[in-house]
């Protein structure tokens, strides 16, 4: 069982999402170890899984994940979380605007894991149930969740506000992603992420 010990040390399975805008899951990898590294799950999830990135596109991550032109991350080493910006305060850099506009759009992931976990208590603590059943159970709730997003898209969960929904990832912390993935991903992402970072309009204020 040390393999779902997560290095906070508590038992749990890795449970890698995509998630849309409007708080539904896209795909759901289930059933992994709490210490398995958020970048393992992804290749997995790209190589066996069945997860597909739409030609042209690409999602948001955090910095558990490894820059990509596929998946953009957030610039490591300098703030992130909603909360660390305050109302009417300046960037120092044109990273640092990229970051916080990057937390904003990526919080509805959180979001979305907050009303899963909210509406479905199970997922709160560790069950009895054996290790066979975990995964399913969390991936009959995620649908679930959705089928109630679809159908009673405005009910109480959905419209709580949730402010900054800040993820359990931590900068620095555990392997380093990039060692996931070959020295071209990783200039294509950097080129992607420099050219997103300078279409934000007005620079540093």
């Amino acid at each position: 069982m040390l393999r779902y010990t997560c290095r906070k040390g508590f038992t749990c399975q890795n449970v890698m999402a995509a998630t849309s805008f409007d708080n539904q899951f896209m795909y759901v990898a289930y059933g992994w170890e709490g210490s398995a590294a958020d970048m393992r799950v992804l290749k997995w999830a790209l190589q066996e899984g069945g997860f597909k990135v739409p030609q042209g596109k690409y999602f948001l991550v955090d910095s558990g994940y490894a820059n990509t032109d596929s998946f953009l991350a957030p610039y490591r080493g300098m703030r992130y979380h909603i909360g660390e910006y305050n109302a009417g305060q300046t960037y120092t850099s044109p990273e640092d605007r990229y970051n916080h506009r990057h937390a904003q759009l990526r919080n509805c992931v959180e979001k979305t894991f907050r009303i899963l976990k909210m509406r479905f208590a199970i997922l709160r603590t560790a069950t009895r149930y054996p290790i066979k059943w975990q995964g399913p159970i969390v991936m009959a709730c995620c649908i679930l969740h959705n089928f109630i997003r679809r159908t009673n898209g405005n009910d109480e969960y959905f419209t709580r506000t949730i402010v900054d929904a800040q993820s359990d990832d931590e900068d620095g912390l555990g392997e380093d992603p990039a060692t996931y993935v070959g020295p071209q991903e990783s200039q294509l992402g950097d080129v992607l992420r420099n050219s997103v970072r300078d279409g934000l309009q007005g620079g540093v204020q």
